[in-house]
């Protein structure tokens, strides 16, 4: 999956879990979190050392980074009151979801199977993820959802507007309709 299919899809889950739950969160967290993974490892992987591991799918891709971020987001919240470490937590965790993970357990399980990551070579990285885009279902129908799901939140919410674009930007809250009124997850 790619950059429209991880931020969509995810801000579409977690603002449904928000709405039944009727609980405030920042969706710039979300959005980070959502393109976290790939935020680490693509860069670490596929150009900074690319020598060394040669695949854009690392450390932040494994269960072990979000046991880490969910422990320090117990610990933030449970001495701050704050919740937003479990939201990019969450965020992160729905990523490697829609990575399908699973399916490289040398990766998502590391470092139970060895201290190694598997290396695929891809040749020019641009040009291979070109090429998923137009030619795999599996990678153009995410992106394709995801573009839907950010056009829904834009239009639903009227981010077109510039004093509600200014205010999701500043406040990372989507204006609510009145009959829905969440709570914030903060505690003063």
């Amino acid at each position: 999956m790619l950059f429209f299919g991880h931020i969509g899809l995810t801000l579409l889950v977690v603002f449904l879990v928000a709405l039944a739950l009727k609980i405030g969160v920042d969706y710039r967290l979300v959005i980070v979190g959502s393109l976290l993974p790939d935020i680490i490892d693509k860069p670490l992987g596929e150009y900074i050392f690319h020598s060394v591991f040669n695949n854009g799918r690392i450390f932040s891709h494994t269960l072990l980074f979000i046991a880490v971020l969910a422990i320090i987001a117990l610990l933030v919240a449970r001495k701050y009151r704050y919740w937003g470490v479990g939201v990019l937590t969450v965020s992160a965790a729905f990523h490697q979801v829609e990575d399908q993970m699973w399916n490289a357990a040398g990766t998502w399980f590391w470092p139970l199977f060895g201290w190694g990551f598997p290396e695929y070579e891809r040749g020019d990285y641009i040009l291979y993820l070109l090429n998923n885009l137009i030619s795999r279902p599996d990678v153009f129908l995410p992106e394709i959802a995801g573009l839907l799901a950010l056009g829904w939140f834009v239009l639903r919410f009227k981010l077109y507007k510039p004093e509600n674009a200014r205010a999701f930007v500043l406040t990372g809250r989507l204006p609510m309709p009145v009959s829905v009124k969440p709570v914030v997850m903060v505690k003063q």
